[in-house]
């Protein structure tokens, strides 16, 4: 049996055998359907090192966007100067509620290494939020040897009356390549300057230290920091969600000055149709990379598109 075959095995017998379960009764809107999905992603950084992933899902059991459970299959490519590798992956994948908690997760593997993401959020107002992902390390070492990294952490939003909000984040990542164990702090202060038209003024800082820094080809210092000044808006428009976020600050690590740092978010989201869903987002930073010369290099792109027809 081919090593895909044996990534699918699992996945596809249990969706084989739920499929094969007597379908719910008809009950309006809470009917339990089944849907396709797939979901694209491009990214590339200033070494010039591409990342692309495209995965196609089927929903075994979907009620809606937040209520559905199935199987997915992913090939992932990472090339370089002079370098491409790719894996192919699988994974149970579903989303649901646990009393006042929704959880969300993707568990797989690429045949060799258990990869996935999974997150579980409270409901009221000052949510709170438990994640853990794992994955390849997306550099050239980290492709060939089979490095794999894992980030978990929490994050606490807190409101602040009529117009004001924060939210925290504490994680720590471990990146498969020895001893470096990378802790994170991340606050952002949102201010909705003009509530009716979607604007709002934010304040976005980030700070990490690594306890081995330099282990890997990966940008690791003994620390990093960043603050940006961040413009944001978010209108609905005939059901359509519009989103675009611009920053402009300072980042610093322990090896270099500071300079500048910038980012760019847009995305388009369509109306949560009975039977279909359409989700677009794409950004820019100067996020840090550590260049094939040794030296530090900045800049990150990535697209994503991400889909759902139900039937």
């Amino acid at each position: 049996m081919s090593r895909l075959a044996h990534l699918l095995a699992a996945p596809l017998l249990v969706a084989t055998l739920a499929a094969s379960a007597p379908a719910p009764a008809d009950d309006g809107d809470d009917v339990a359907r089944q849907a396709v999905r797939v979901d694209a992603w491009a990214s590339s950084d200033a070494d010039g090192n591409d990342t692309r992933r495209l995965a196609l899902g089927w929903d075994v059991v979907h009620r809606d966007l937040d209520h559905w459970w199935g199987a997915k299959v992913e090939r992932a490519e990472f090339s370089g100067d002079g370098w491409h590798r790719h894996e192919e992956r699988a994974y149970l994948s579903g989303a649901g509620d646990l009393g006042t908690w929704r959880w969300l997760g993707d568990l797989g593997s690429n045949g060799d290494d258990l990869v996935g993401r999974a997150s579980i959020h409270s409901l009221d107002a000052r949510r709170k939020e438990v994640f853990v992902e794992r994955d390849t390390l997306e550099t050239r070492s980290g492709v060939a040897n089979g490095w794999v990294h894992t980030f978990a952490g929490a994050t606490v939003d807190l409101p602040m009356g009529e117009r004001w909000s924060a939210t925290l984040l504490g994680g720590a990542q471990h990146f498969g390549t020895g001893r470096n164990l990378r802790t994170h702090l991340r606050g952002h202060l949102v201010h909705a300057l003009v509530p009716s038209q979607g604007v709002s003024l934010q304040l976005r800082s980030r700070y990490y230290r690594n306890s081995h820094p330099r282990e890997a080809d990966y940008f690791s210092p003994s620390w990093y920091g960043e603050t940006l000044g961040v413009v944001g808006w978010r209108r609905f428009v005939g059901g359509y969600q519009w989103r675009a976020l611009a920053g402009i600050g300072r980042q610093r690590n322990a090896d270099d000055a500071w300079r500048r740092a910038r980012m760019v978010e847009v995305g388009l989201e369509t109306p949560r149709w009975r039977d279909a869903w359409l989700r677009v987002d794409a950004g820019y930073s100067d996020t840090p990379v550590l260049a094939g010369d040794g030296t530090d290099a900045y800049a990150y792109r990535y697209l994503r598109v991400q889909g759902v027809v139900a039937f």
